[in-house]
């Protein structure tokens, strides 16, 4: 069975930069973890935070059932401006999705809860606004 982690990555980025109305609002700063040093501003990041797999009777693994941060950074002065908008649109595309990857399968993606928080990185304001999502994969 292969590591859903990186099918749910895989599925992830495919689904995200494939929407033009996403890709209106970041361009190609579509990343998985961490946004590049010099990438720019706005991105979107995306993350795995944690998850556990459902094991059958006689110790075989079902599927996994993880925790995905899916958010939007800008660096502005507001919170209500571009960092909501590409909140929206991620939840959009993502809340209530399922798919096909190759190597496996997305059976859920809910969003648990949502984020927002501000940084300060040498005299810059970064918002971050997204959400943690619940999201379901089994590999082939």
């Amino acid at each position: 069975m292969a590591n859903e982690i990186v099918l749910v990555d895989k599925w992830l980025y495919g689904l995200l930069s494939a929407d033009a109305t996403l890709t209106g609002l970041v361009s190609t700063r579509i990343y998985s973890y961490l946004t590049p040093t010099g990438a720019g501003f706005p991105s979107v990041v995306y993350a795995h935070q944690g998850s556990m797999d459902v094991i059958a009777v006689g110790g075989i693994r079902i599927m996994n059932s993880g925790m995905y941060l899916v958010k939007a950074i800008t660096q502005d002065n507001s919170m209500t401006g571009a960092a909501k908008s590409i909140s929206d649109r991620i939840d959009t595309l993502l809340h209530g999705s399922v798919g096909t990857v190759t190597g496996g399968i997305v059976l859920a993606c809910i969003r648990d809860y949502p984020i927002a928080y501000v940084e300060y990185l040498n005299g810059l304001r970064y918002n971050h606004c997204g959400g943690i999502y619940h999201i379901v994969a089994q590999g082939a």
